[in-house]
């Protein structure tokens, strides 16, 4: 038996907020762990491209998009594949050969956080424009 409300919360835009949350939980991880890290003789600085990450919840959009309106991304899915991990290139090394600087990583972390933040309350607007046009729907 199908269940009525299974498809209200398929929507495009909650999928994207949900994989751009887990990547940013991702990021987190990477920068708790590099921090954790800031003593470990050869540790390389490791972390999770954003730029990429764009690229790849965006893939194959619907031919003749002119716009991210909503009805126009029918049919569009955004890629849930794990967040890609990289080692970090080109920072300085100390003498014991670990490149982790503190305060690259206090402000990826404050980055992250900020995000993260960011996208919590557009879901809490999201849910309670769904919230608010159910009552709209009751009153009628």
């Amino acid at each position: 038996m199908r269940r009525p409300m299974a498809g209200l919360f398929q929507d495009v835009t909650l999928q994207a907020m949900e994989n751009y949350m887990t990547r940013l939980s991702k990021r987190q991880q990477v920068v708790a762990s590099n921090i954790a890290n800031i003593d470990t003789p050869g540790y390389k600085t490791k972390d999770v491209s954003f730029y990429a990450t764009m690229e790849e919840l965006l893939s194959s959009p619907p031919s003749g998009l002119s716009g991210l309106r909503p009805e126009r991304l029918q049919g569009w899915s955004f890629a849930s594949a794990e967040p890609e991990v990289f080692e970090v290139r080109g920072l300085p090394m100390r003498p014991d050969q670990n490149n982790v600087d503190i305060d690259r990583e206090l402000l990826k972390l404050a980055e992250t956080s900020f995000g993260y933040s960011m996208m919590a309350q557009l879901l809490r607007l999201k849910f309670r424009t769904i919230g608010s046009s159910i009552n709209e729907g009751r009153a009628s």
